[in-house]
């Protein structure tokens, strides 16, 4: 391989010193000539010395250069070739465009999630530390963080106690170090007297050493800062430098406020570094040991977050020896973290079931980005290779068209001792140039549908964490993608092309058709359009299915008014506000939001309604039978009296939270599905129900009972629901979310919004503002991102096809101009015409259609789970889809039938 490479720039070498070596060659034959001609004369000499362009023609071909000369030759007359037929160029340079552009897209978005390493040092030797669990396991009592349910093993998280990290830390075995880190957290800041909430992380003090990221300003946290009464510090993101501070560096060194409490900025870190999590940007970092002081409960948060062995919430990340690799590493850990899981057992139902230790991977960081979008992506990258491989099985259409009225050309060239080879490299050398040229389009496409993508994946979110660009890696996948596009869709037609009996080609004129060879071309051409309608039939299914699925979504009754309303976060506990001081914070702004002009209603709640966004607790009746574990617990949601009226969420019975009850706790309104789930119908209002376990019961009164309404989400079924006082606990009372319906857009009523929060604290911010029908949009995001891909997917993968069934009915009716006119000049009708040449491309739909509907019924279950009620071989989303592809079938061949049935007798039978 080496040899060959070396090769290669030899001959290159000599090509690119091809005229000065020509000069030499002339010059020495001339001395050469010279001397003969001293010596026998010049006659004699010529005539000894032989044929001097012969011997300069056998000297080039020992120079080896001739393959880059045909090269440059073949380059510049595929060009020509181009530049000669714009309609044809222009038609295939687009295509390739859309194609490659789309994929280029989808592919960056893998990219950015799937492939992209951390930009840290030695990325491969990273690995995350998790914990699985069969069912659940006692001695974990709480979980802070991400757990998902893995069908194959259980329970499965990346949190860990803190204790664990020491265990670990103290015999790494085949690790060279363990960094520990909090991912996702909400701090209030106040820089220049601006208050703001911002993401932020908390890690150990050989976090940045361990991972190999060095400061862009200033210092990072190191071990010295991780530890109890250091003096408080932070980094802060190289975005959120230039964003805040201008780029400043004098900006290190100053104090902000952070939580309240004062923070000097130690440093900035390199740009480029985003933590260690895709999806989650922090853009400040703290100590990992100071993450209680930022917390109302500082002493009861140490004690929890660092001495009890049971709160899983911590993130480790590992980096291993040389040449040890994760399995043995895994191997050797697991039997740690076994020992230190055994130590925190007290009995033996606690020592029964026990989390397991597993490594994952680490090179692209933690995999919440991935847990989201990597199947949605296959889906997507598996839509537009379609739309590429309809692309260039149009494109080939096209070249088997364009090569059949080259015959004559072709069989000139052969017949004066052009090789096949030579041929079929030339033609090759064009679809390729035709491949690189939409290529470089496609890449403009990209950068559009990259910008497009993720507006529509982001859907109004604030601080979306998905960045998607166009980078080398992705860029060469582009060339790579044309170059490879380029040989799919021209060696068959180049094949084809070169396949000339040279006699009878020869003799026939320019465009005309071999007698008996009508079908020569159409052969290949039929099975082409034969698979675009069907590629373009699984996308136009799938579109369909999706379109469906968000129409279902669209028409759930949500059980209130989205429509009008302003959701904004206030957490004034982390300016300082508690308890009383705290409640009577939040009341005052919601009264003075009241009586803002425009303003109809406004209500809080510790969090949105369908926002997905959940908090439930176990419910016991007194005075009635124990309740089946399995339906023992209800949602529940903290609100002030102006929530119900805010949400126009109807009252059926009873009433509902008046401020007195807000005042004096112990009352509840519930809705229909509580009353109909524990009362059987029964009139509820008046009864008791104790929400919390034995250690901490908490009784409530039904005063009301009102409609229900979706609480996490759309998907989801209506649920048992209490509405309950949000001063129940001023121990717990934090962010609430205030919900304004105004007269107009609810946006108008932010700035007025803005003021009388400003007013009442400048260290106090605004967060989380949206609106409640883009709240809910968002929890059908996904859903809404495959309608949308899908519908524009499956609308260019239709023009495609169509076009390429125009292309091929067309070739076809002029291959067939004689034929059509004799059939006229003795008497057919133009209806029959007409008739026959829709039946061929009739027959080529009906088999195209057959076929996509088998793959589609095949693949159908693999977009399952992206389909809300409704089943993946729904009969309406096939029709549809059959419906379209049938009418855009007919409207693409009915063109050039409708053109053959006006073809001039005459004219048609002197064609030849």
């Amino acid at each position: 391989m080496i040899t060959s490479i070396l090769e290669l720039f030899r001959r290159l070498r000599y090509f690119l010193k091809r005229d000065a070596m020509a000069r030499e060659l002339e010059e020495e034959m001339r001395h050469h000539l010279a001397l003969k001609a001293e010596a026998e004369g010049s006659a004699g000499a010529h005539l000894q010395f032989g044929n001097t362009t012969l011997y300069q023609e056998q000297s080039r071909a020992m120079w080896n250069f001739t393959v880059f000369e045909q090269l440059g030759q073949d380059i510049r007359y595929a060009f020509r070739t181009m530049a000669a037929s714009p309609l044809f160029t222009a038609a295939a340079v687009l295509s390739l465009a859309l194609g490659i552009g789309a994929n280029t897209a989808i592919y960056s978005f893998m990219d950015a999630i799937l492939l992209r390493s951390l930009p840290v040092r030695d990325p491969e030797s990273l690995v995350i530390l998790h914990w699985r669990a069969s069912e659940r396991t006692p001695v974990i009592h709480s979980v802070t963080g991400t757990m998902r349910r893995d069908g194959e093993h259980g329970r499965t998280s990346p949190n860990l106690p803190y204790a664990a990290w020491g265990a670990l830390r103290s015999n790494l075995g085949p690790l060279a170090d363990l960094v520990a880190y909090s991912t996702y957290d909400q701090l209030n800041l106040v820089i220049k007297g601006q208050a703001e909430t911002a993401h932020a992380s908390f890690v150990s003090g050989n976090f940045y050493e361990g991972l190999g990221v060095v400061p862009a300003y200033g210092r990072l946290i190191g071990p010295d800062d991780d530890r109890v009464g250091a003096p408080p510090v932070a980094v802060i993101s190289y975005d959120y430098f230039e964003r805040r501070f201008e780029g400043d560096p004098a900006a290190v060194g100053k104090t902000i406020l952070v939580n309240n409490q004062p923070v000097m900025l130690a440093g900035v870190s390199a740009p480029g570094f985003f933590g260690v999590d895709p999806g989650h940007r922090p853009v400040i970092l703290l100590p990992l040991r100071s993450k209680a002081q930022y917390s109302d409960r500082v002493e009861a948060n140490e004690r929890r977050l660092f001495f009890d062995p049971h709160v899983y919430w911590l993130e480790m990340m590992a980096r291993l020896r040389p040449g040890v690799s994760l399995e043995q590493a895994q191997t050797s850990l697991r039997h740690q973290f076994r020992e230190f899981v055994l130590s925190t057992a007290t009995s033996d139902k606690e020592r029964s079931v026990l989390p397991q230790l597993w490594l994952e991977p680490g090179a692209s960081g933690l995999d919440s980005l991935r847990q989201d979008y990597s199947k949605p992506l296959y889906v997507l990258i598996t839509m537009v290779a379609l739309i590429l491989t309809i692309a260039c099985a149009n494109i080939a259409n096209l070249l088997l068209a364009r090569s059949a009225a080259r015959r004559r050309e072709i069989a000139v060239r052969l017949s004066l001792g052009a090789g096949r080879a030579r041929i079929v490299r030339q033609l090759l050398t064009e679809s390729v140039g035709l491949s690189l040229v939409g290529g470089a389009l496609g890449v403009l496409v990209a950068f559009w549908g990259i910008r497009f993508i993720t507006w529509v994946i982001a859907n109004g979110q604030e601080n979306f964490s998905l960045h998607a660009e166009l980078n080398w890696p992705v860029l060469g996948f582009t060339l790579t993608l044309a170059l490879a596009a380029g040989m799919l869709f021209g060696l068959a037609p180049a094949l084809q092309a070169t396949k000339v009996n040279l006699s009878p080609a020869l003799k026939e004129a320019a465009g005309a058709a071999v007698p008996g060879k009508r079908w020569q071309f159409l052969s290949l051409s039929r099975v082409l359009v034969c698979a675009q309608i069907a590629m373009s039939l699984l996308l136009v299914f799938g579109a369909s299915l999706f379109v469906r699925t968000m129409a279902n979504l669209h028409s759930v009754d949500v059980g209130f008014n989205r429509d009008n309303v302003l959701l904004f976060s206030v957490n004034a506990r982390q300016a300082g506000y508690q308890n009383e001081a705290l409640a009577r914070f939040y009341a005052d702004l919601a009264t003075r939001i009241r009586a803002l002009p425009g303003v109809r209603a406004a209500g809080m709640s510790n969090f949105p309604l369908a926002a997905r966004y959940v908090n439930s607790e176990g419910v016991s009746i007194p005075g009635m039978p124990a309740l089946d574990p399995r339906h023992s617990e209800v949602d529940t949601l903290s609100v002030d009296d102006g929530f119900m009226d805010a949400m126009q969420i109807p009252v059926l019975l009873g009433r509902g939270l008046s401020q007195r009850d807000i005042g004096t706790h112990g009352m509840a309104v519930v809705n229909q599905k509580f009353a109909e789930a524990f009362f059987a119908g029964a009139n509820p209002l008046g009864r008791v129900f104790v929400l919390g376990g034995p250690r901490d019961p908490h009784q409530y009164e039904i005063v009301g009972v009102s409609r229900s309404t979706h609480y996490n989400s759309l998907k989801e079924e209506l649920q048992p629901v209490a509405y309950l006082p949000y001063t129940q606990n001023l121990n717990d009372l934090r962010q609430m979310f205030f919900e304004v319906r105004t007269a107009g857009d609810p946006l108008t009523a932010l700035n007025p919004i803005r003021a009388i929060v400003h007013e009442a604290s400048a260290a106090v911010s605004i967060n989380d503002v949206s609106t409640q029908s883009r709240i809910i949009e968002q929890t059908i995001s996904q859903e809404h991102t495959f309608a949308d891909l899908c519908t524009c997917f499956a609308a260019l993968a239709l023009a495609i096809a169509c076009v390429g069934l125009y292309g091929s009915i067309s070739y076809a009716v002029a291959r067939r101009t004689r034929e059509l006119g004799i059939r006229m000049a003795l008497g057919a009708e133009r209806g029959a015409i007409v008739w026959m040449v829709l039946r061929q491309a009739l027959i080529l739909a009906a088999v195209g259609l057959a076929i996509g509907l088998f793959v589609a019924q095949q693949m159908a279950h693999l977009v399952a789970s992206f389909l809300w009620n409704m089943k993946p071989g729904d009969p309406a989303a096939i029709a549809i889809s059959i419906a379209i592809l049938f009418t855009a079938s007919v409207a693409a061949s009915f063109v050039p039938a409708w053109r053959a049935s006006r073809t001039d007798p005459m004219l048609a039978i002197r064609h030849e």
